[in-house]
């Protein structure tokens, strides 16, 4: 979509705003109605927490005569008209946990001046027990129910309906139940009513005096119904509403497009979808969005790209998802079975590809053991994404999760060697590479068993010629050395990553770099940069001095052995790095002496093999 087009779509939305206190919102505004497969109650203790807080500092603020107003930020709906209804319904798209939170703070006030009722009347306290009932009476005809004519008939409908698994849960809650939690939202609801309830009961005991008690809570009622606001942008079709979604989105409030496309998918195959179909979109939904240390819009994103090929627009992202992950849902019309199948097929495509991301993002191989897969493959993986912090591959590798073990490992490979060279130390232009990791995925997705990691390379190689040429990457090899003040991550990398390819430097570098032990992985996390001339030697030698955080200077070392050989001469070192396992270090101990001329030679060498190792 174009921004003109945008900019049209914009301005043809029928969007009513306006900032409103939380009881106008409650009470004056009809009702509230989360669609019923959109996400459950998901508030936990500390963010309970942080709104009683929010509670406290207003009333704190009253107490002492000076009003404090807190905006709650923006409340999204879209009109939900009902058949044969006086009320105005609300499709709740933005604002559920507050609102629902708004609710239970209402009820539970209510619940305190009720139970203080009763106390003032055990003391023969007329007055005040009339005032309380009479206040209670108040919110509960405010804010728990509308009192709605439907076909002659007035009925009570509440002024918030929850999602499908919440509402029971939630009615009773509200209703002074003890209802049981089946699922992690009722198990919050919970908490939450509970955490509410105690905290007015202690403002409450924390008074001696029953007419002050009652004030207090009289106090809390005012802060809801006047200090408290919100903006509430009402759209008049849900369209619009889901378009100022995206731009609220698009501005950094931190909405979830993941949870408008659950609900809008489930919706629009609930017609048409048997149970058990109804039970597994669910399902995959829950794992989807069960936050497993990934980030849905961002995850969103990357496996958008790895099945289409591109990046979604930022402010369009919930618009292209739709149309090019669920492009039944884009018609805006009626599914027939088969769409509703096709959706449903979608869905479990999407989960599956979140779940290989969350296991790639982790460092975790994805794909089942494989007799040709060593440790040593799977720490590349590890490498290339938690400590290299290689992101703008994932659409690739998520689709190179279809090849087989040996192919998905040779593009790990590749991608490992040409990131550190091109992203790391040249630091590329990442666009260039953007475009050939998105178009490699969606020629993978197309035909993965005709798929050969070979023509990746190649595009990699070709861009390596172009933007990251030897004689650019040498001058940043020649410049490695050992950082004061910034990550030694990059140089601890590059010098692990040449001891597994020394053995195939050694017999010349032919053909494509080899490591010739996968049985033997370097301990990343654990090893250290040892200076082979110390850092703090006993006897100096001046003419090395200048050298010491040179890359010539510099090899790995485990940590006990690091620390053993702390400052010792390169003669007392000898005894550590001759028996080492890397041979590398075996090397430096073959050396008679340890002189500036042999310290440069080790240099040119390493650049050497770096130059030979890190291509794709």
């Amino acid at each position: 979509m174009s921004d003109e087009d945008h900019g049209r779509d914009q301005a043809s939305m029928q969007i009513h705003s306006g900032q409103v206190s939380v009881g106008d919102m409650l009470s004056n505004r009809g009702t509230f109605e989360i669609p019923k497969y959109q996400r459950n109650y998901a508030w936990d203790d500390s963010q309970v927490v942080s709104f009683l807080k929010d509670l406290d500092l207003c009333r704190a603020g009253r107490e002492g005569k000076k009003r404090r107003h807190h905006f709650f930020g923006s409340i999204v709906t879209a009109a939900a008209p009902v058949a044969n209804s006086t009320r105005q319904n609300n499709e709740l798209i933005d604002g559920q946990q507050r609102l629902a939170t708004f609710m239970m703070l209402m009820v539970q006030l209510k619940q305190a001046m009720l139970q203080l009722a009763i106390e003032a009347k055990a003391a023969g306290n007329e007055p005040l027990q009339t005032f309380l009932t009479t206040k209670a009476g108040i919110i509960a005809d405010r804010y728990e129910a509308f009192r709605d004519t439907i076909n002659m008939t007035v009925v009570p409908v509440p002024r918030i309906r929850m999602s499908l698994p919440d509402q029971p849960f939630f009615d009773a809650l509200l209703r002074g139940a003890n209802p049981p939690a089946t699922r992690k939202s009722h198990t919050l609801l919970a908490a939450a009513f509970g955490m509410i309830g105690q905290h007015l009961g202690s403002i409450v005991n924390a008074i001696a005096d029953a007419t002050d008690k009652a004030a207090a809570l009289e106090i809390i009622m005012q802060v809801v119904e006047q200090d408290w606001t919100v903006i509430h942008m009402a759209a008049n079709e849900r369209k619009d509403a889901y378009m100022l979604f995206q731009v609220l989105n698009d501005r950094g409030l931190s909405l979830t497009e993941g949870e408008l496309l659950r609900a809008s998918t489930l919706e629009a195959i609930e017609p048409v979808a048997p149970a058990n179909v109804m039970e597994a979109v669910e399902k995959d939904w829950d794992d989807i969005l069960s936050g497993r240390e990934l980030e849905v819009r961002k995850g969103l994103q990357w496996v958008y790209a790895s099945q289409v090929g591109d990046w979604p627009g930022r402010s369009t992202l919930l618009a292209d998802l739709t149309r090019n992950l669920f492009p039944p849902l884009a018609a805006e019309a009626a599914l027939t079975r088969e769409q509703g199948d096709e959706v449903a097929r979608s869905v479990a495509s999407l989960r599956h590809d979140f779940s290989i991301l969350s296991d790639i993002m982790g460092g975790e191989w994805p794909l089942p053991a494989h007799q040709a897969i060593r440790a040593w493959d799977k720490d590349r993986l590890r490498l290339l994404v938690v400590h290299l912090r290689q992101v703008d591959c994932l659409p690739l590798l998520i689709a190179a999760s279809t090849l087989t073990p040996q192919r998905f490992s040779d593009i790990v490979q590749a991608l490992e060697r040409f990131c550190f060279r091109y992203s790391i130390m040249v630091d590329g232009p990442p666009l260039e590479a953007i475009a050939i990791y998105n178009r490699h995925a969606v020629d993978i997705r197309r035909a993965p068993d005709d798929y050969r990691p070979g023509a990746l390379i190649q595009d990699l190689s070709d861009l390596v010629a172009r933007l990251a040429p030897d004689e650019v990457f040498k001058q940043r090899l020649e410049a490695l050395h050992y950082p004061r003040s910034e990550s030694r991550k990059p140089l601890k990398y590059f010098l692990t990553t040449l001891e597994h390819y020394v053995r195939w430097f050694d017999d010349g570098a032919q053909g494509r770099p080899d490591c010739r032990d996968r049985t033997r992985v370097v301990d990343f996390e654990n090893s250290t940069i040892e200076h082979i001339y110390p850092e703090h030697a006993a006897q100096p030698d001046q003419a090395l001095e200048p050298y010491l955080d040179s890359l010539g200077n510099l090899t790995i070392l485990g940590p006990e052995d690091n620390d053993a050989a702390g400052d010792k001469s390169f003669a007392d070192k000898k005894r550590y790095l001759a028996p080492s396992h890397s041979l590398l270090n075996r090397q430096i101990a073959d050396e008679a002496g340890w002189t500036v001329d042999v310290l440069l030679r080790r240099q040119e060498r390493l650049v050497e093999m770096g130059l030979k190792v890190f291509r794709p």
